[in-house]
């Protein structure tokens, strides 16, 4: 069925959005990578080189290579005040004004250049105005004519290139003040070839038309400012600071730290490239198709050009040098006159270079904000944000157009996998070559764990994929514009919490486990650990996991999984009527015949059933705990870690068979309605957990907490609220999990079959809509009020200290002992450890033991000249040295623990025999006491000992590691 030209008409506007968002994609990428080449720089010239940070981890006793692993997070955390009065003291950041400064110096001066394109372009001596060559006004009578039947408002100002002898022509300026530059060869063929002069003058009005001017001349002011304010003096910055190459002895890191940095800022300058490419080049065949459409004839773009080249790598090869041009090819100019298919084609390098492109926006973005006073907590989500919003922009932009496209025309809806593998890949590749992960090493120790960064961007294209085409079936407006938005905010949330979780959570288990909360439970409750060892174990992995999952933006990131397709069926479930694809040619030869939503009753049903079967699972793993049911008072601590542990495996395993039983039944948007299947039943299998667990007690062979029988709503609610999160959050990955299998198989045993018509229910009244309605705004506001409590539970249960952390990890992991590494990088962390404040306790304990011996030769000698069998101890001379003592060895006391094991015996030995001989000395002093204050001698000497022992061992593992000559 077609619909009436008003109800569908697709607006031209949200369909053409991808330029803009490509030129912000131009801006932030300029921003961030000017932030991140000019941070070098500044620092450098400051004095505040993030060499010095690099530093200040070493110290810690930290592997570069395996920072985030338990061991290395105990060493950290243990040394943590230490590492902040380093950072403090070594890298003083600048104030925020600066930083944000910097930012907008470069956009006043892309504005200004901008602006002062078009008076260079318009310069006398290089153009001439029409008129002083069209005498007659035949010219410009054409030109009026061909400006009218482009719609514009008024025709542009037209001047003349007469030293131009291509047969082009050129529209500069902005807007709503366009020049419109005509070269001479193209007047001279004007006489000979009428049409090709009518084309390109269309073309270059067809640019005005859709407000290219300004977009194009501002992508070439911020290009331009780029190389000119950042790129250059980077480069020259560069060849200073690092004389002898990247691999100089001056180079603070080893090879490949140094190369992923030059890689960094080469991908970023490529990326600021081909953004500016992208930009200018996507306009170039809407203008075309526009021109056409016109009346213009076809004849000048068949320019003979070779054909497109055979084999799958070169055409590979071809489309990636195709990324760098400014204007597209010829032969795929023509194809898109023919076929404006390729407008809407997703191809794998673009989003591969947007998944690049996004994993460095949100790495340098959180790298820019922390260098300066603005650091906060919340700036992290920020950066997330940021990269976010430039993949929904873009990826999301192109999967809805692609969707809409092939709707229209009735072609096979892209799916979004090859899409979401190209863009997970991307992110794969950024994750890779930045150094947030490992330092020194070419890989993390478990680079599989990157796998998870590939099946992330393909299930968020595979979700939008699938939304966008659902709500175009659905959505019954004359413009798709507000569903798109909708649409693509809701990615944006969905991207933003994935950014989020994986910068503070996820790429930490690239180098191992984060924590083992086995040895807190050892500690808390030693006996049930003994008794129950395999759920300890566990629980200890496990839990650290899910509770990395309670995060801002992750509840509500779920419910924007399953909510917004959910809204679809508040729809009179109208399809798609949209008929018109901006820039064709023709009107499509067959439109994909009209499909039904499924059944919500159908999908209820699937939910309930699957809540139900959670209750009864619940149910058996109550029996189960009530079997070893601990006395009254004994029946919190493992117990209760184990009866919930319990109740989520029951609950999320019921879900998931609800999100399977539905995606078999499921013929089309098989991934939206497992989600919506799995949550449903998450939710009702809490909602019954809620009930059982306010009733326990009141049934004998069900009682786990309780005994006596009561309604306890209250006791209950905290103990499912600190599980709701984790099981719609596990839930909504086991349905992914659960669709994508069942799509796979499914693809396997029947072969081109999973595009079947999906069968049509008969049509209901108006009672059944807004039953309909009414059922899917409760379930939408039970998904918001859910996410409100758990969010506002967030805010409230803020974590512990520093200092609890630090207590939490140092029992989960010994750190009487830094973590084995390798003798060069041990050699490393003692170098750091010594010069980063170590040598100057050194040098402040020397001076105050010379002053020490010269007090006491001085004293000796006033006993001789006196004849006197014992020196005279004077306290005003003796107090301030010993006094000095002591503060030395409170100052080491707060620095780091040195970084190898017999190195740090010896410096704690130093510390207690200085604080001993400090406060003997001074206690002597008051009393009057000359054997304590000998005694005070003894300690002070068994400390420089100590000293002189450690700073033996120092030079031992610095010769071992190759830092110091023998």
């Amino acid at each position: 069925m077609v619909a009436e030209p008003a109800r569908s008409r697709v607006d031209e506007r949200a369909m053409g959005a991808g330029t803009t968002v490509r030129f912000a994609l131009l801006v932030v990428l300029l921003l961030v990578s000017s932030a991140t080449m000019t941070a070098n720089v500044t620092a450098w010239l400051s004095d505040t080189d993030s060499v010095e940070g690099f530093a200040c981890l070493l110290a810690t006793g930290m592997d570069p290579n395996d920072a985030y692993s338990a061991a290395g997070e105990a060493s950290f955390m243990a040394n943590v005040d230490a590492y902040e009065a380093c950072i403090a003291r070594h890298e003083r950041p600048l104030p925020w004004w600066i930083r944000l400064a910097w930012p907008a110096l470069l956009v006043v001066l892309a504005s200004v250049l901008f602006w002062c394109l078009h008076l260079w372009k318009a310069r006398r001596g290089r153009v001439v105005p029409l008129t002083a060559i069209d005498r007659d006004g035949e010219i410009l009578r054409t030109v009026e004519s061909l400006a009218a039947s482009a719609g514009l408002a008024r025709t542009p100002n037209v001047v003349v290139d007469p030293a131009a002898a291509s047969t082009g022509a050129v529209v500069f300026g902005r807007n709503r003040r366009p020049t419109v530059c005509l070269h001479g060869g193209l007047l001279a063929r004007r006489a000979t070839d009428p049409e090709a002069f009518r084309a390109v003058l269309l073309h270059e009005f067809a640019h005005i038309r859709n407000g290219d001017v300004t977009l194009a001349y501002a992508t070439v002011a911020v290009w331009r400012v780029f190389l000119a304010v950042v790129l250059l003096p980077y480069v020259v910055w560069w060849i200073i600071a690092f004389p002898g190459g990247p691999w100089s002895p001056e180079w603070p890191g080893a090879v490949p730290f140094a190369t992923r940095s030059l890689v960094l800022a080469a991908s970023l300058v490529a990326l600021i490239y081909l953004a500016r490419s992208d930009v200018l080049r996507s306009r170039e065949i809407y203008a075309d198709l526009a021109a056409a459409r016109w009346g213009a004839d076809p004849r000048p773009w068949a320019v003979a050009t070779p054909g497109p080249p055979e084999g799958r790598l070169r055409r590979l090869g071809a489309s990636f040098v195709e990324l760098w041009r400014t204007h597209p090819r010829w032969d795929l100019r023509r194809e898109a006159l023919d076929d404006p298919a390729v407008l809407f084609g997703l191809r794998s390098l673009p989003m591969f270079l947007t998944g690049v492109a996004a994993t460095l926006i949100n790495s340098q973005v959180r790298l820019y904000l922390s260098m300066s006073d603005l650091t906060r907590p919340w700036l992290g989500q920020v950066a997330a944000v940021a990269a976010a919003g430039l993949v929904t922009g873009l990826v999301g932009v192109a999967l809805w157009r692609a969707v809409a496209h092939a709707v229209l025309t009735g072609r096979r809806v892209p799916s979004g996998l090859r899409a979401g593998l190209w863009l997970g890949t991307g992110m794969m590749a950024g994750e890779l070559v930045l150094n947030d992960i490992v330092l020194t090493e070419w890989l993390p120790q478990r680079p599989a764990i990157l796998v998870l960064v590939v099946l992330a961007g393909t299930a968020f294209t595979w979700w939008v994929a699938q939304c966008a085409h659902l709500w175009l079936r659905a959505w019954p407006g004359r413009t798709i514009r507000p569903v798109m938005l909708a649409g693509l905010a809701s990615a944006c949330l969905v991207l933003s919490a994935w950014f989020t979780w994986w910068r503070e959570w996820g790429s930490q288990y690239l180098n191992g486990p984060v924590f083992d909360t086995r040895a807190l439970l050892e500690r808390d409750y030693p006996g049930e650990v003994t008794d129950h060892p395999a759920a300890a174990s566990v629980i200890g992995i496990v839990h650290p996991l899910l509770h990395s999952l309670d995060q801002p933006l992750v509840l509500p990131m779920v419910a924007a999984l399953w909510a917004v397709p959910l809204l679809a069926w508040t729809s009179r479930r109208a399809t798609a009527t949209l008929r018109w694809v901006p820039g064709a040619l023709r009107e499509p030869a067959a439109v994909e015949p009209p499909v039904e939503l499924p059944p919500l009753r159908g999908m209820l049903g699937v939910a309930a059933l699957g809540g139900v079967s959670g209750w009864v699972a619940v149910a058996g793993a109550a029996a189960y705990m009530h079997s070893w049911q601990p006395p009254r008072g004994q029946r919190g601590g493992l117990y209760l870690w184990i009866y919930e542990g319990w109740v989520l495996v029951a609950l999320v395993t019921a879900a998931t068979a609800a999100a399977v039983a539905a995606s078999v039944v499921a013929s089309r948007h098989r991934l939206l309605i497992a989600i919506i299947t799995a949550e449903l039943a998450a939710l009702i299998g809490l909602c019954g957990w809620f009930v059982l667990l306010s009733f326990d007690g009141c049934v004998p062979l069900l009682n786990t907490l309780a005994s006596s029988c009561q309604w306890r709503p209250a006791a209950a609610w905290p103990l499912v609220q600190l599980l709701v999160g984790q099981v719609l959050v596990v839930a909504a990955v086991t349905a992914v999990i659960a669709a994508a299998t069942v799509s796979a198989i499914r693809r396997v045993w029947t072969p081109g079959g999973h595009h079947a018509a999906e069968a049509r229910p008969a049509r209901e009244g108006r009672g059944g809509l807004v039953a309909r309605r009414l059922c899917v705004g409760v379930l939408c506001a039970a998904a918001v009020g859910v996410t409100v409590l758990e969010e506002a539970s967030l805010l409230d249960m803020k974590g512990s200290s520093k200092r609890e952390a630090a207590a939490n990890v140092q029992l989960m992991v010994p750190v009487g002992e830094p973590p084995a590494v390798s003798a060069e990088t041990r050699a490393m962390q003692v170098l750091a450890w010594k010069n980063l404040g170590a040598g100057d306790l050194v040098r402040r304990y020397a001076v105050a033991l010379e002053r020490l011996g010269t007090a006491q030769i001085q004293a000796a000698d006033a006993a001789d000249a006196a004849n006197s069998a014992r020196a005279e101890i004077d306290p005003a001379t003796f107090r301030p040295i010993c006094a000095d003592i002591g503060q030395v060895a409170r100052d080491a006391d707060r620095y780091f623990r040195v970084p190898d094991p017999q190195g740090q015996v010896l410096w704690r030995r130093f510390i207690e025999q200085g604080a001993k001989g400090s406060q003997e000395c001074q206690q002597s002093l008051d009393q009057g006491d000359a054997a304590l204050f000998a005694a005070s001698n003894d300690s002070i000497a068994k400390a420089s000992d100590a000293l002189t022992s450690l700073l033996d061992r120092t030079d031992v593992v610095l010769r071992d590691g190759g830092l110091k000559r023998p």
